[in-house]
């Protein structure tokens, strides 16, 4: 079913600024952003939207996927993938009008992807309406992404396979936010850290059941990457990778997660480079407007 998910060569891991720190109201370590923005234009060439408008609380959360975005080709080519514009749904109760922010310019990519999934992945860039910035996750071309954030700043964006509903990926961050879920969730996808969460206060009670588990070599001392593929259960599985960090006794917890059926829909390939992605960022590619 899986495969170990291993770096990309092509692409060095490096520390990211979380996308909404500004809600978390907790310091985060800063990395170096990833380089190569473009100035003024889309990845397709179209003219970027105006950097924002004043809209009423409530409006309908915006979704295209007029876009395209070039990736490096592993021969030399220039891969084009569909690029799925979402605006995240704010769960945060407001009465106030707020300013809606553009989508992000698209940076110019330097992640390798094989010319064989030209038709077969999409980048999917997720952004909010009350502040600048957002991320950039790929996924399974054709699949229906619906973004969230929470109360607490914690956010999410789950894709839905439109031939099948029941396989899904998922992804989730608390944003340094909800310190409980993440020290639970550290423990549950690290079992070596189950204790630890138990000391924590924060017991895991429902222990996952994994086929394959694989910690990813880490950088440093206080953060660690690992790869999964979960027990088949009810005709289905999960594969996923999931990264933790610690600062000053805050944690950060990501996850990105397939959910498939035993038999899933899409080539391994596809899982594959979706999961590389996500990993050799430490989560999703984060970003920031001009």
């Amino acid at each position: 079913m899986g495969k170990n998910v291993e770096p990309h060569p092509s692409v060095k891991p490096r520390r990211k600024i979380g996308w909404f720190a500004a809600i978390a109201a907790v310091p985060l370590l800063v990395g170096g952003m990833y380089a190569g923005f473009t100035t003024g234009i889309w990845g397709n060439g179209y003219a970027s939207a105006p950097a924002s408008e004043e809209i009423e609380q409530g409006s309908a959360p915006v979704q295209s996927t007029r876009e395209t975005i070039v990736f490096p080709g592993t021969d030399g080519s220039q891969i084009v993938l569909p690029l799925q514009l979402t605006e995240a749904d704010l769960s945060v109760d407001s009465d106030r009008s707020y300013i809606r922010s553009a989508p992000p310019r698209v940076p110019e990519m330097s992640y390798e992807l094989s010319p064989d999934l030209k038709d077969k992945l999409q980048a999917v860039l997720v952004y909010r309406s009350d502040m600048p910035g957002g991320y950039l996750l790929l996924a399974p071309a054709g699949w229906e992404a619906s973004g969230s954030v929470g109360a607490n700043g914690s956010y999410g964006l789950t894709l839905m396979n439109p031939d099948n509903t029941e396989e899904n990926l998922h992804y989730s961050d608390n944003a340094w936010a909800c310190q409980g879920c993440a020290i639970n969730n550290i423990g549950t996808y690290f079992p070596d850290q189950a204790d630890w969460a138990d000391e924590q206060g924060f017991t895991v009670y429902e222990p996952m059941s994994f086929d394959e588990w694989n910690d990813v070599e880490s950088e440093r001392d206080n953060d660690r990457t690992a790869s999964y593929v979960t027990t088949l259960k009810d005709g289905f599985y999960q594969e996923g990778v999931v990264y933790y960090d610690e600062d000053s006794n805050d944690y950060v917890f990501r996850l990105l997660e397939f959910n498939l059926a035993q038999v899933p829909s899409i080539e391994d390939e596809v899982i594959q480079s979706s999961l590389h992605f996500f990993q050799s960022h430490h989560g999703p590619l984060n970003m920031e407007t001009d």
